[in-house]
């Protein structure tokens, strides 16, 4: 029959017509999750050792309270990032509980309320059992926390009070206590007024609470992390992590500060000790309109949310540090230039008065045969970390589908090529090719590639010569 398949290759015994389909097309180029700071951070309330989405800050006082180390999460929004994966640390602490009562001659204990979350917050919650204002079948449970009413929970009037309760707490999945019936009793709860919740405590935070958390966060998509501490300990467990994960394919960054009550040779001396591209060091502090000092670990934050934000083809390199007034441990020139030959970032006054970052890099300093000055600066780590994530990304789907055939590789040539053109265009490269790699020719199952790519830096040190003169020629006879 004319119009059979043939297969590439092959011959066939029969004359006549054989045809073949292929795909002449590009395969769909993957899209890179951008401006997402993942942070780990201590609280008095809110769930404990899992990763919570938030979309805004005010996500943090819904969702945490305030109070711990929650600013970890502001200044990263602060900063400018869409969305942060925080992760409450800790292990232990104890719930707030309430019991009540019925109203025996002999009182029982009918009921245990239970704050939702470990921690002392819990401890800010009082209740109130009344009947009902507007219906005489029904009383009320209400939640205040201080003066606030935060819940009125409505619940049926008579014998069966305690499991009332109970059934209407749980129907209405209160985000503050929860009910457990211990008894039945004489079936009435006895009335309380702003009855406080006792008890709760805090978790503890232990170095293996960090560990716990980068555990936890590894297989969410985010791009920068900002923890909650200034202890070096944990800064290099940090780095540790995250020279794993960009190893297993995971190109992220992480930001992490010290205070200026650390001398300030033992923080260029500890920036210096990273010398690793993904690890970025802020050596210094700002503070906020708002009048509060910001270093350490939320200095970091703040870097942390500006880098997710930036644009791959953006600098740090005299960015503005958006609501800032004044330094806090400002630098002299000579520290500053120490600073930057230690691979600190550190916050400077421009000429315009306004604290911005001076130079954007990370804590590499010691360039290697494999990696170039490049990799010193932030914008050009995540332009090639973006090249490479958005080359994997798009082969991905195409791994086991195509042959190992010139055609097969042709395809991902191709659709490496439209990337790293697409990203000539968006000014993040100069120039760039892919081709199959001569010294390694496909064999088997296995292909082998080279990309060839020069990326773009900004300008960033801009040298004038300015000549002078005392009079025009004609003018000095």
């Amino acid at each position: 029959m004319a119009g059979s398949v043939f297969q590439v290759g092959e011959q066939k015994i029969r004359p006549g017509v054989y045809v073949r389909v292929t795909n002449i097309g590009e395969p769909a180029v993957a899209v890179v999750p951008q401006g997402i700071v993942a942070a780990l951070l201590r609280a008095s309330w809110g769930p404990l050792g899992q990763v919570v989405t938030l979309e805004n800050a005010d996500a943090i006082t819904a969702t945490y309270g305030s109070g711990g180390t929650l600013d970890v999460a502001a200044e990263a929004f602060r900063g400018g990032c869409r969305r942060v994966l925080a992760y409450r640390l800790g292990t232990g602490g104890t719930k707030a509980t309430l019991t009540l009562k019925d109203t025996a001659a002999t009182p029982a204990d009918v009921v245990t309320l239970t704050a939702k979350y470990e921690g002392i917050r819990g401890n800010d919650f009082k209740i109130t059992i009344r009947d009902s204002l507007t219906d005489a079948t029904k009383r009320e449970l209400l939640v205040y926390e201080g003066t606030t009413l935060r819940q009125t929970i409505t619940f049926a009037k008579g014998t069966g009070e305690p499991q009332a309760l109970v059934d209407a707490v749980t129907a209405s999945n209160s985000p503050w206590i929860t009910a457990t019936k211990l008894a039945d009793g004489n079936g009435t709860l006895a009335a309380i007024n702003q009855q406080a919740l006792a008890g709760g405590t805090d978790p503890t935070v232990t170095g293996t609470d960090y560990s716990a958390g980068l555990s936890a966060i590894e297989a969410i998509d985010w791009n920068v992390l900002a923890v909650d501490t200034e202890d070096p300990a944990t800064h290099t467990t940090v780095q540790t992590y995250i020279d794993r994960v960009r190893n297993e394919g995971k190109r992220v960054l992480a930001v992490v500060g010290e205070p200026t009550s650390v001398a300030l040779t033992t923080r260029l001396a500890n920036a210096a000790a990273f010398n690793d591209p993904p690890i970025i060091y802020v050596a210094n502090g700002f503070k906020g309109s708002d009048g509060v000092a910001r270093e350490g670990y939320k200095a970091a934050a703040r870097v942390a949310g500006m880098v997710a934000a930036a644009q791959i083809t953006d600098s740090l390199t005299h960015a503005v540090v958006r609501n800032a007034t004044e330094l806090v441990g400002a630098l002299t020139n000579a520290e500053i230039e120490q600073a930057i030959q230690s691979g600190a970032l550190v916050f400077t006054m421009s000429a315009q008065k306004q604290v911005q970052i001076e130079y954007g890099i990370n804590t590499f300093v010691t360039p290697t045969a494999d990696m170039d000055a490049g990799w010193k600066k932030i914008r050009r780590v995540r332009t090639r970390d973006n090249l490479m994530d958005r080359i994997a990304a798009t082969w991905d789907p195409l791994i086991g589908k195509i042959n190992n055939s010139p055609d097969g590789r042709a395809t991902l040539i191709a659709s490496a090529q439209g990337i790293i053109n697409t990203m000539i265009a968006e000014g993040a490269l100069l120039a760039g090719t892919i081709y199959e790699d001569p010294n390694n020719p496909p064999a088997g199952d296995s292909a082998w590639f080279v990309a060839q790519v020069d990326d773009l830096d900004s300008a960033e040190k801009v040298y004038a010569t300015f000549a002078f003169r005392f009079a025009p020629p004609s003018e000095q006879q």
